[in-house]
């Protein structure tokens, strides 16, 4: 039965192509015919029916192989593709190019999006806003993650940055929308950011539904 299942994905995908296939049919292919259960289909549709896709797409191995019929070579596989795909279809930044757009620092930090607790990270540019580095500051819990003003700018005047994007992440709800208390903290953070003489260029929020920018949303003024 689990030979089967996956050879008649197979067909399917040499007929139609892979972008016909249903996304069942496709993690089919990936367990092969030996997950551990009597069909294989039905070890894919469970896991598919247990965590949506786009939390399959960033599980661990260890968190794949918790499930029925994945075990550690299945999960082992699962993880390597989706880590693949992440690596041929996002090409984030390397120091030295420009990160000036919010897109840009979305790119660079979305990993951050799918962290398990809420984070607060800064983007070091320098006087072309060109990448320098980016530096995690603190983390939090689900839903906070308290963050001082000296604690955000220590690291860019320590190595002399020009420019900094501040960056955290909405895990609780994955909706990068800004809270009453993420206006407050901007406006602390820019104010800080005057006073000891570095430039604060945005504050992103990352969600796995997006980003918001607070220079593209015009509450940057």
């Amino acid at each position: 039965m689990s030979k089967r299942s996956v050879e008649a994905c197979h067909e399917r995908l040499q007929q139609l192509g892979v972008r016909a296939l249903a996304d069942a049919e496709l993690l089919t292919i990936l367990l092969g015919p030996t997950a551990g259960m009597n069909s294989t289909r039905d070890a894919a549709q469970h896991l598919l029916d247990t965590l949506p896709l786009s939390q399959i797409a960033w599980a661990s191995a260890d968190e794949l192989r918790q499930q029925p019929g994945i075990g550690p070579s299945r999960a082992a596989a699962i993880a390597a593709a989706f880590e693949l795909g992440r690596r041929g279809a996002w090409s984030p930044p390397k120091r030295g190019e420009r990160v000036l757009e919010p897109s840009r620092v979305w790119e660079l930090m979305r990993h951050v999006a799918h962290a398990e607790r809420e984070e607060f990270h800064t983007v070091l540019l320098d006087v072309r806003g060109r990448l320098i580095k980016s530096a995690k500051i603190a983390e939090g819990s689900l839903t906070q993650c308290p963050v001082s003003p000296r604690d955000a700018l220590r690291e860019p005047v320590r190595i002399g940055a020009h420019g900094v994007v501040f960056v955290h992440n909405h895990p609780s709800s994955g909706e990068p929308s800004p809270s009453p208390e993420d206006h407050d903290l901007t406006q602390r953070l820019r104010a800080a950011s005057e006073l000891v003489g570095v430039m604060a260029r945005d504050h992103v929020i990352v969600g796995t539904g997006g980003y918001y920018s607070f220079v593209e949303a015009g509450r940057w003024r």
